[in-house]
C-alpha cells in the first residue's frame, strides 16, 4: 500500500506488481484521483483490476471508500479517461448535408455493425489534437480539417454512475467534391495495433435520428450542430 495525496492506494493480487506503479501514473488515474480527493473524503482506495493495451494502461476497476457531507457513497468506478468525437458535416453541390460515420464491431453492446462518429481516447494529450488524430486514423489523412475550423458542441459524462469518461464533441463544416465523398464511402480503415476493423458510410446527416443501432454521443452531437444552426439561421434549418 502506498499513499498519493495522503489517500491509501492497495491493489488486489490480481494486479501485478512490476505494472502497478504504471497504473498509479496513469493519466486518467492521477486525474480522477485529483478530482475525487478534492471534492469527496476519500478515506482510501482498492484497485480491483486492470486492463492493459500493450504498453499502455487501460481500463482501470477500482473501489473506494468514499464519503460525502458525513454519508457513504457508492465507491466502484470505472476508470478508462476522457475522449472526444468529432460531426464531420459535409457540404457537396447537389447533395444535402452529409456526414461519416464508422462502421464497427462493438462487443460491450454485442452489435457487429455500430454506427457512430469518429472517436477516440484522449491519453493525456490535448483535445484538439486528438480530434484531428482520431480522424486521421479512422476517416485517412486525405481528409484535411484545419484546427481553428472545430467547434466544440459540449463536454458530457455517458455514464456517470460507473465511469469517469467525459466525453468533448466537435463539430466541423467541410467543402468537398463529389469524388472526394465518393472516396470516403465504404471506405476500410482502422488501427490494427488496436485490432480496430472499420468501414466508413457516407449518410446523410438528417438521417441520423432514424439510422438506429448507433449512440448517444452521434445523436447528440445531431442535435446540438441542428440547435446551433437553427439559432443562426433564426429557425430556418439550411438545406
Amino acid at each position: 500500500m502506498v499513499l498519493i495525496n495522503h489517500i491509501p492506494i492497495a491493489f488486489s493480487a490480481g494486479v501485478p506488481e512490476d505494472r502497478r506503479a504504471d497504473v498509479r501514473a496513469a493519466p486518467h488515474f492521477r486525474r480522477w484521483l485529483e478530482q475525487a480527493a478534492a471534492r469527496f473524503d476519500l478515506r482510501g482506495i482498492v484497485v480491483r483490476d486492470v486492463v492493459f493495451f500493450g504498453a499502455r494502461v487501460g481500463f482501470i476497476l477500482v473501489e473506494a471508500d468514499a464519503w460525502h457531507e458525513g454519508r457513504k457513497v457508492p465507491g466502484a468506478a470505472l476508470l478508462r479517461g476522457d475522449s472526444v468525437s468529432v460531426l464531420v458535416v459535409l457540404h457537396c453541390p447537389g447533395h444535402a448535408p452529409r456526414t461519416i460515420l464508422t462502421c464497427e464491431p462493438r462487443l460491450p453492446v454485442a452489435c457487429p455493425d455500430l454506427l457512430a462518429l469518429p472517436a477516440g481516447m484522449v491519453d493525456g494529450g490535448h483535445l484538439v489534437s486528438t480530434a484531428l488524430r482520431e480522424l486521421a486514423e479512422e476517416v485517412g489523412p486525405d481528409l484535411v480539417v484545419p484546427a481553428d475550423r472545430l467547434v466544440e458542441l459540449t463536454t458530457v459524462w455517458p455514464s456517470p454512475g460507473g465511469c469517469d469518461e467525459a466525453m468533448t464533441l466537435y463539430a466541423v463544416d467541410l467543402e468537398i467534391d463529389e469524388a472526394a465523398m465518393r472516396a470516403l464511402d465504404g471506405r476500410r480503415t482502422g488501427n490494427a495495433a488496436e485490432h480496430e476493423a472499420i468501414r466508413l458510410q457516407v449518410v446523410a446527416l438528417d438521417d441520423i435520428p432514424r439510422i438506429g443501432r448507433t449512440d448517444a454521443k452521434t445523436l447528440l452531437s445531431y442535435h446540438l450542430y441542428r440547435a446551433g444552426m437553427r439559432d443562426k439561421s433564426g429557425g430556418a434549418l439550411p438545406a
